[in-house]
Parts: structure tokens; C-alpha cells; sequence
């Protein structure tokens, strides 16, 4: 089955900053500006359906989704790092 993003047709998404996190009922949704869902955690309360689920704690999840909402403004501190070691380098002298 091929993936949509391999379909050249098919628009990519943008999902714009800033992302944020909503607790729903067993679970922790990731959400761009949009409202739309980016990812999902989930978590159960009951250390037993946990061990038979392999589900993680609540707090567990809401660290990894809270993780995956600094995803964009990681990315734009790495671009203006990248950014700025350019522009040093093209300021360098050459020997």
C-alpha cells in the first residue's frame, strides 16, 4: 500500500506552531494551531490493564506527548544554528 505522501497530487500538510497538548480520556492529544491532531499518548491509571496493555503511566504520557509538542520550535532553533554556523563559515577567512 503506498504511502500519500508519495502521491505528488496530494498536498503536504503544514501543521503550524504552535502545537499544544489536551488531555482527553485515557490519553494525551499533540494539536497544531489548527486543531489538528498531530499525535496521540495514551495512558491508563490501572498499574494491572498497564502491565497487560504495555500502555504507559499518565505522567509518562503526558512527558513524551509534551516532548512532541517542542517539535516545531526545536526545529527553529536547529535552523538558526545551522543559520548562523553558514554565515560564519562564509565569513571566515580563507588560508
Amino acid at each position: 500500500m503506498a504511502d500519500e505522501t508519495d502521491d505528488p497530487t496530494t498536498p503536504a500538510r503544514a501543521f503550524p506552531p504552535p502545537w499544544t497538548v489536551a488531555e482527553r480520556t485515557g490519553s494525551f492529544c499533540v494539536e497544531d494551531a489548527d486543531g489538528l491532531a498531530v499525535a496521540w499518548t495514551y495512558f491508563s491509571d490501572d498499574a494491572d490493564q498497564r502491565a497487560a496493555s504495555g500502555l504507559m503511566s499518565r505522567a509518562e504520557a503526558q512527558r513524551i506527548a509534551k516532548a512532541v509538542a517542542m517539535v516545531p520550535e526545536m526545529r527553529t532553533i536547529i535552523r538558526s544554528l545551522q543559520d548562523g554556523l553558514a554565515e560564519a563559515a562564509a565569513e571566515a577567512p580563507q588560508d
